[in-house]
C-alpha cells in the first residue's frame, strides 16, 4: 500500500511538469495563469489524498465533496471558478496523453462570476506617474527601460507579459510592432515613434551585450526582466503620488482601450489592437464608458 501511494504521488508529479510545460511553452500561458493553475492542482491534489481519492480516478463525488469544502473556507466563486477551470485543463490533457481512458467533463461546471468593470486612470495622473518613473533615484538605464516598458503598457495596450517577452530583434523600423500575445497568437499593434524612441535610448546605455533573440528588457542582473518588478515599481509610484489603489500595470492597458474609446475609436479596432478573441470582452470597456457618464451627470448636472 506504501508503494502504491509513493507511486501515485511520482506519476502525479511527472504528470503536473509536463502538463504546466504544455501551459507555458505550446499554449502560451502567461506565469500567472500556469502558476495559479499549479497551486489549484496542488490544492486538490491535497484534498483528495485526504480523503483517500485517486486524483486520477476523478468522479461527480469527489468534485462535489471538494467543491463543498472550498464553501466551507468561503472561497470566493472567482476563486472556485478558476479552480474548475484549472481541474478541467488538467484533466483534458490526461485524456490527451491517455493517462485516463475517459471523463465526463460535464462535471466540471463553473459558477457564474459577474466580471468588474475595467477601472482607468485619468491621463494626467499617468502623465505624472511616467514623470516620477524618471526622477526616482536609480541607475539611469534602469529608470528608461521601466519607462519604455510603461509606455508599451498604456501607449499600445500590451498585457504586461507581452511586453516583457519582446526580443531585441523586435524593435520595430515602422509604425508597427508584431507582439505574441495569449496562446501564441501574433498581433501587429500600431506603436508611436515617441515610444520607439524610449526604448532606444534606454538600449543605448543598458549596460548588458545584446543579441537579437536576447529579451528586450533586461533586469539588473541581465536576465530577462521580472513582471513582479513593474508591479512594484507601479506599486511605489503609487504610493508615492497617492494614485488611486487601483493603478496597478493592467490598469494601464485598461486605460488604453477606455481613452481610445471615448475617443471615438471603433470597438471593434479596439478588439484587435487588445487581442481579444471575444468581442464580448472588448465590449466591457463600454460599460466603463457608461459608469463616467453617469458620475459626470451627478457631479455637473443642476438638479442632481
Amino acid at each position: 500500500m506504501i508503494l502504491d501511494v509513493k507511486s501515485n504521488e511520482l506519476k502525479f508529479e511527472k504528470f503536473l511538469t509536463n502538463w504546466i510545460d504544455n501551459l507555458k511553452n505550446i499554449l502560451g500561458y502567461s506565469e500567472h495563469t500556469y502558476n495559479s493553475y499549479k497551486r489549484d492542482i496542488r490544492d486538490f491534489q491535497k484534498f483528495c489524498n485526504s480523503n483517500n481519492f485517486f486524483i486520477f480516478a476523478p468522479d461527480k463525488y469527489i468534485l462535489k465533496d471538494y467543491l463543498f469544502e472550498l464553501n466551507e473556507r468561503q472561497t470566493s466563486r472567482a476563486t472556485v471558478a478558476r479552480r474548475i477551470s484549472s481541474l478541467k485543463n488538467f484533466y483534458k490533457y490526461a485524456l490527451k496523453v491517455e493517462l485516463i481512458k475517459e471523463i465526463d467533463l460535464s462535471i466540471f461546471k463553473s459558477p457564474k462570476v459577474k466580471k468588474g468593470i475595467p477601472k482607468s486612470i485619468d491621463p494626467e495622473l499617468i502623465a505624472e506617474a511616467i514623470n516620477a518613473v524618471i526622477s526616482e533615484e536609480n541607475e539611469r538605464w534602469i529608470n528608461l527601460r521601466d519607462e519604455a516598458v510603461i509606455l508599451l503598457l498604456y501607449g499600445a495596450g500590451l498585457r504586461i507579459n507581452e511586453a516583457l517577452s519582446l526580443k531585441i530583434q523586435d524593435l520595430p523600423d515602422s509604425e508597427w510592432l508584431r507582439v505574441l500575445g495569449k496562446g501564441n497568437k501574433a498581433r501587429d499593434v500600431p506603436v508611436l515613434p515617441e515610444i520607439v524612441k524610449k526604448i532606444k535610448d534606454y538600449l543605448d546605455i543598458c549596460p548588458f551585450a545584446k543579441k537579437p533573440n536576447d529579451p528586450m528588457f533586461f533586469g539588473k542582473r541581465g536576465g530577462a526582466l521580472s513582471p513582479r518588478i513593474i508591479q512594484r515599481r507601479v506599486e511605489k509610484i503609487r504610493y508615492r503620488l497617492g494614485l488611486p489603489e487601483y493603478t496597478t500595470p493592467h490598469a494601464l492597458r485598461h486605460s488604453f482601450a477606455t481613452h481610445l474609446l471615448s475617443g471615438g475609436a471603433d470597438l471593434r479596432a479596439i478588439q484587435q489592437l487588445l487581442g481579444h478573441a471575444s468581442l464580448s470582452t472588448t465590449q466591457r470597456y463600454t460599460d466603463v464608458n457608461e459608469g463616467e457618464l453617469v458620475r459626470l451627470h451627478k457631479t455637473i448636472h443642476p438638479r442632481s
